[in-house]
């Protein structure tokens, strides 16, 4: 997959979450009923995000624990959801995509969230991916 193309299946999947978060829908169901007109119909560009969504998913407990240990003097709760969102994907890239060098993923993170989130986002994101990322390099998060 093309670097642009891996950037729409982020931006996508960003979007994809944050209509399960606020609907009963399946990533699935929104795809297909709310982007079937958008230009994103080239299928490693959707099958990436659905991919990266539902592993998200099924895995959110462990990555919102991951996420709560590495935010300093703040609490879950109170993270912006886009935020959340993008920190969830992420931290899923960087556990389960083993093929995704940790550093880009970061990087793709603190861009998207810039997009979707506050001048603060990025900082943000970048800071708490960081401290991850540092972790995982001792070997305190594990690949699955």
């Amino acid at each position: 997959m093309l670097p642009k193309d891996r950037r729409k299946s982020r931006v996508l999947a960003v979007q994809l979450a944050y209509g399960c978060e606020l609907s009963d829908n399946s990533p699935e169901n929104l795809l297909k009923n709310c982007f079937s007109d958008n230009n994103l119909h080239i299928e490693n560009i959707q099958k990436y995000s659905l991919n990266l969504v539902k592993i998200a998913q099924k895995n959110i407990k462990k990555i919102d624990r991951i996420i709560d240990d590495n935010s300093k003097n703040w609490e879950l709760k109170r993270i912006a959801l886009t935020d959340k969102i993008v920190l969830r994907l992420a931290i899923t890239e960087m556990l389960h995509f083993e093929d995704i060098p940790y550093k880009v993923s970061i990087s793709e993170a603190v861009e998207i969230s810039k997009v979707f989130g506050t001048k603060d986002s990025g900082p943000f994101v970048n800071g708490i991916l960081d401290a991850v990322f540092k972790k995982m390099n001792k070997g305190e998060y594990i690949l699955n």
